[in-house]
């Protein structure tokens, strides 16, 4: 360190604050970075989102404590959280017990009023109370009095919200909808679940609904838009057709891609005279048509291990920052093999030293009455989460892409890695596979592994290496190497199921 250099700056600094006044900088909305386009920017810094979330409902899910959950967020360093703000929900209790995206009978809190017509489904009515259907041209001034009071909470404890407006439709959530036409005064949405799908697409039988969808957007974009802690996305899945049986079936580009763009318009206009403007997104590789490639389309949610690899592979060239915003459900888990807090961790550090630019943890410990999650969450996800998060800030990502020129792994193992070639390198690497039946999360395989491997053409210079535990945080082992240049041989310490490497030029 120079220490005379050091020092006058500390005198500067004395001396601007003695007789100057400080400007507090106001950076705006979440950007994309200019330096590294595959990351945000957050209040003028690279900022990699990384969280383990609750199931999207904290808004209207009117006993869901999201004070309690956000505290808890920011006390553990997490950054991001996603919601749905009411264009799709579920059924009381889906899923698991607490459910806060299917809110108990008549708790729902939605951005529509209530007219004084009975008759919608009983399951948005308290117990005991009339069913009354929704006037869609009458917004609730509660719904976005809780909607405002939780992005400002949000914004205070330095948390990115994702605002997704809408999800695939299941036959089971569409009678409950405001859109529904049992639901609402004016009779939009006519058609039954077999048809449910119809939700998100450009359908002549859909065209009454996409007023009112367009009308949602509009709203809650001009209410939010003082708040610069936001990003977009306009559907999940939006080709996704849950059927009454319970299997899943797809609508085709030609009717959701024009309903994407039609949503994306409103979106668009809502912002124009506005003076705050910010990312819209729209997910890739799994469930929705790709507009990657078009420039409204600023981020790219992906989701679950097969679709983010997919994402990564094929979309990584668009050179927009990709988010795998939601991972196989932990404690309710959305495919028949085990899902573990070690396969959490290892989906999270693969996507994100692959590339990725943020990670939600989608986790059914934070319910209604657990808002700040169960044992596994505060003892191990959670922390977990902080050591990645950690580990992926401690390199100047401004200079580091995907980097695919390592060799020499064995076939059991899933790995990726990032670099700026000469100058730093972060590789991680576990042993297991994706899981089998759809790529829902990796299934990893403890055992005791120790691993060679190759990064090519390494420029001459002197190194550190480091390879750290994830698990824990812990340095199991370091050394400096003095490379003359060309193929570099590393083997790892001795691990049980993954371990990450960071090498640094000295």
């Amino acid at each position: 360190m120079n220490y005379g250099k050091n020092l006058l700056g500390i005198l500067l600094m004395v001396v601007v604050s003695s007789t100057c006044h400080y400007k507090i900088i106001n950076y705006g909305p979440v950007t994309v970075c200019p330096d590294n386009q595959h990351y945000f920017m957050v209040n003028g810094q690279i900022r990699v989102l990384i969280t383990s979330d609750h199931h999207y409902g904290a808004v209207i899910d009117r006993d869901f404590d999201y004070t309690a959950y956000l505290n808890y967020l920011a006390e553990q360093g997490m950054n991001h959280t996603r919601i749905y703000p009411g264009g799709m929900f579920e059924p009381p209790d889906k899923y698991l017990p607490g459910n806060p995206l299917g809110p108990l009978p008549g708790r729902q809190i939605l951005p529509w009023t209530q007219s004084t017509e009975t008759g919608a489904n009983p399951a948005l009515a308290a117990a005991g109370q009339p069913s009354y259907k929704f006037d869609l041209e009458q917004w609730n001034p509660e719904y976005f009095s809780r909607l405002k009071a939780f992005v400002e909470l949000a914004r205070q404890k330095d948390i990115i919200v994702e605002v997704a407006f809408f999800n695939g439709m299941y036959a089971d959530c569409w009678p409950l909808m405001a859109m529904y036409h049992g639901n609402n005064i004016q009779n939009v949405g006519n058609y039954e679940t077999q048809e449910c799908g119809l939700y998100t697409t450009a359908d002549p039988r859909n065209r009454d609904v996409m007023n009112y969808q367009q009308a949602y957007i509009t709203k809650i974009t001009t209410e939010l838009n003082e708040f610069d802690n936001l990003i977009y996305d306009i559907c999940d899945e939006p080709s996704l057709v849950g059927k009454p049986d319970g299997s899943i079936d797809v609508m085709p580009d030609s009717l959701v891609s024009p309903w994407l763009l039609a949503m994306k318009d409103a979106f668009i206009a809502a912002e124009a005279p506005l003076p705050k403007k910010h990312l819209l997104g729209q997910t890739v590789q799994n469930l929705s048509p790709d507009h990657s490639a078009e420039s409204w389309c600023q981020w790219l949610p992906a989701e679950y291990v097969r679709p983010a690899l997919n994402a990564l592979e094929k979309d990584y060239s668009a050179n927009k920052p990709i988010l795998d915003v939601e991972s196989n459900y932990f404690g309710m888990s959305l495919v028949k093999q085990s899902y573990t807090v070690d396969n959490v961790r290892a989906e999270g550090w693969w996507f994100i030293v692959g590339g990725g630019a943020g990670f939600i943890n989608l986790n059914g410990e934070y319910h209604r009455g657990q808002e700040q999650g169960g044992a596994d969450t505060q003892t191990q996800i959670v922390p977990q989460k902080q050591i990645l998060k950690k580990y992926i800030h401690s390199f100047e990502l401004a200079g580091m892409s995907r980097f695919t020129g390592y060799s020499g792994l064995p076939e059991n193992t899933v790995s990726s890695a990032l670099a700026q070639p000469g100058a730093q390198y972060a590789l991680y690497l576990c042993h297991g596979a994706m899981d089998p039946e759809w790529g829902a999360h990796l299934a990893v395989t403890p055992g005791a592994w120790q691993d060679t491997l190759t990064l090519q053409a390494v420029p001459s210079a002197l190194y550190a290496v480091e390879w750290i535990d994830p698990a824990s945080g812990t340095l199991v082992h370091d050394k400096t190497i003095l490379w003359s240049g060309g193929d570099m041989t590393l083997t790892t310490p001795e691990y049980t199921i993954d371990i990450a490497l960071r090498m640094f030029r000295e």
